[in-house]
């Protein structure tokens, strides 16, 4: 029966959709169908005991219900009226006289066999392409529904009753005849579909002619036992038991598809000679029992086929993906550019075991069972000779690395990560980043896997990194304090020399004025003015570079001044606390701390929408602590880290200050609840602020700012 080919129903690729391309092609399949269950039909009514005309097999079951099986339900009907008009012709043609009520019953029974048990098997077996016994098992049991539900009918309409031993005769012979032709068909259908349309799932051919020797041997065997007449059996070859035996070599040696064909065709020719009174079972003189032995024999040869060859045809495809898996695997370890090996115990070990007890055990019975190129030039390099089997010993590094975790391991699993061990000594020195991973059986440690990685150039690159970026900082460092002089400088220039010429030119001008005419007075008011506007800007250009006070009084006075200068300058009324004894502090970090908060005020006056803020200084005998804070519009400084910084770098530039300075940053802010910007600067004994061994995190440290530059 041809099959179409993948659709999206049920059965993937295993489909028969008679309209899926086109009427003329739908019409020969049709065509060829009926062919097929003509052929069929006229077998099955050759194989009935002619004494009662009790049929032994219904071979055209099988195509019915696999038919129906693979149709789409719409086109059930035409199938069945294929069906219906093939068997009432069979009966014309065989009986006579022909009588259509007669004949019309069982034809009807037929139907109902298949459409019961392709309805279960939807349901039972999504997917029949999957060779699983679990699909076996289904399938067996669908088509046994199938074919009791139709012998219901079958035996009434051969007994006109449903009571008595008779009906109840009928019904066996009935429901295992359609039975036996479902079970032997059908596999044959579902192995070569699957071998068409779905070749992944089918297994490889054997050698033709093992495969022929073994069907003429099988074949051979059957004619001999069920050819000859009742009582004929004179060895022990001639039981009916050995071609059980033959069957169970076809299932070892044969891919379903041929081995369901082979127990097929021996079981046509089984039931073939039954038929005519022949073989061991035909001596029994009631015609029940005998084509019941015959059924029985059958289905017991078909059944335990079908079952042996897909769960083989199962685990050959498990072996097979298994050994797929295991080559994968060990092409993956050996390629791989990390070391990689297993540890395995000889004995397993307790975790709960003390570390003493857990270091006497692992020296005791861990080995190193298995291991990749990578892990062997490792263990070279740290001093195992070319050809030592790997080991495990507590003078190799890795080893070691372990051990000294192993408390903390044994707590977690010995799940252990960034262990970090080298290898080698002197110029050959290389470093490693290791994993371990524990696996345990029943509630103790069995094998160990471990990974390590070598890291000596990044570690390498590391250093010269951090090297560069301590070159870099001090550098950044004599900038600052270079810039701080040159400012503190031009500072006191501008004051001691254009701010003194600005006040001696301003008192010059007021005497002028004193002793000029009127209309000169006017003039030297207005160059008065000029110069005193000249001289706030100075006085405001010198504030900026050196703030007063800073230097010779200390930071509380520069911050009362700035407060100050907000207020009047900026309209940003200022809160100060500054509780601090800072006569021990360092000039630099005074000189910070003031340009910090400066800048966080001029946040504040651009960004908060308020016009007032808190300042607090305030030191511990270890730190130095500012506080700044407002009351604002507040924003998000999650979304602002990732956020356009092309309009300055007020909080980043402050950030970066502070983390250089061995500070720490953090900011309390959120949409609609103001900003808290907090920095802490670690101090020495004697007030001098730590220098930085590493870069800190400062809190969020480098968001976004909200001005626009320091």
């Amino acid at each position: 029966m041809p099959m179409p080919t993948p659709s999206a129903d049920r059965q993937p690729g295993l489909t028969w959709d008679i309209t899926s391309r086109g009427f003329a092609q739908g019409a020969a399949e049709l065509g060829v169908f009926a062919a097929l269950y003509s052929m069929l039909v006229a077998v099955g009514l050759g194989l009935h005991d002619n004494a009662e005309q009790l049929t032994v097999m219904w071979p055209a079951a099988g195509l019915l219900f696999m038919a129906l099986w693979l149709a789409p339900r719409r086109q059930w009907i035409w199938i069945l009226a294929i069906q219906v008009t093939v068997e009432l012709l069979a009966k014309v043609i065989k009986s006579d006289p022909f009588i259509f009520g007669n004949a019309l019953p069982y034809a009807l029974a037929n139907s109902l066999n298949a459409m019961v048990g392709a309805w279960v098997a939807t349901r039972l077996v999504p997917f029949p392409r999957i060779p699983r016994l679990q699909n076996v098992l289904w399938f067996i049991a669908a088509v046994a529904i199938g074919a009791a539900v139709s012998a219901m009918v079958g035996a009434y309409a051969s007994t006109h009753t449903f009571l008595g031993p008779e009906y109840l005769r009928e019904w066996q012979i009935w429901w295992a005849g359609n039975w036996l032709g479902s079970l032997c068909i059908a596999p044959i259908l579902m192995g070569w579909a699957v071998r068409l349309h779905a070749r992944e799932y089918s297994a490889p051919t054997n050698p033709p002619l093992e495969m022929i020797f073994i069907a003429f041997a099988m074949l051979a065997m059957t004619s001999w036992v069920f050819s000859a007449p009742p009582g004929g059996v004179t060895t022990i070859l001639d039981m009916p038991f050995v071609l059980l035996a033959l069957g169970l070599v076809v299932a070892f040696r044969m891919p379903p598809r041929w081995s369901t064909l082979l127990t097929a065709t021996t079981a046509l020719l089984v039931s073939y000679f039954a038929s005519r009174g022949l073989g061991p079972f035909a001596g029994d003189p009631s015609p029940f029992v005998r084509v019941g032995a015959v059924q029985l024999y059958l289905a017991t040869l078909v059944a335990i086929n079908f079952l042996l060859t897909v769960v083989l045809h199962e685990k050959r495809n498990a072996f097979q993906l298994l050994h797929t898996s295991d080559q994968r695997y060990r092409n993956f370890i050996e390629h791989s550019s990390e070391a990689v090996w297993r540890v395995e115990l000889l004995e397993p070990m307790d975790p709960n075991l003390s570390v003493i007890d857990q270091t006497a055990w692992l020296e005791q019975h861990a080995h190193v069972a298995e291991s990749n190129f990578v892990f062997e030039r490792m263990n070279r390099e740290m001093g195992l000779k070319e050809g030592d089997a790997p080991r495990w010993g507590n003078d190799l590094p890795w080893v070691r690395a372990f051990m000294e975790q192993l408390d903390a391991a044994s707590r977690c699993g010995y799940m252990m990560d960034g262990l970090q061990f080298t290898a080698g000594a002197g110029a050959r020195q290389r470093s490693y980043i290791g994993s371990f991973r524990g696996c345990i059986e029943q509630g103790k440690l069995v094998r160990l896997w471990g990974v390590a990685r070598d890291v000596t150039d990044l570690t390498e690159l590391n250093e010269r990194l951090r090297q560069q970026q301590e070159r870099l900082k001090l550098y950044a460092r004599q900038l600052v304090g270079a810039e701080e002089r040159a400012r503190r400088s031009t500072a006191v220039d501008l004051h001691d020399g254009i701010g003194q010429q600005l006040v001696g030119l301003s008192m010059m001008l007021d005497a002028l004025a004193a002793r000029s005419p009127p209309e000169v007075r006017l003039l030297l008011g207005e160059a008065t003015n000029t110069v005193r506007e000249v001289q706030a800007i100075a006085q405001r250009v010198i504030a900026d570079l050196s703030p007063p006070g800073l230097y010779e009084l200390g930071l509380g006075p520069a911050l009362q001044w700035l407060s100050v200068y907000m207020r009047g300058k900026e309209l940003l009324q200022v809160d100060l606390h500054v509780e601090a004894e800072e006569s021990d502090i360092d000039t630099d970090l005074r000189v910070l701390v003031f340009k910090v908060i400066r800048e966080l005020l001029r946040n504040v006056i651009k960004h908060s929408g308020v016009q007032s803020a808190s300042v607090t200084v305030t030191r511990s005998p270890n730190e130095l602590r500012v506080v700044v804070d407002d009351r604002g519009v507040g924003f998000e400084w999650q979304l602002s880290l990732f956020e356009s910084r092309t309009h300055g770098f007020g909080l980043w530039s402050v950030a970066d200050r502070v983390r250089e300075a061995a500070g720490e940053m953090t900011v309390d802010t959120g949409p609609g609840r103001g900003c808290r910007v907090t920095v802490v600067f670690p101090l020495g004994a004697l007030g001098v602020a730590v220098q930085p061994t590493d870069l800190k995190r400062a809190g969020a440290d480098a968001g976004p700012a909200r001005s626009t530059g320091m």
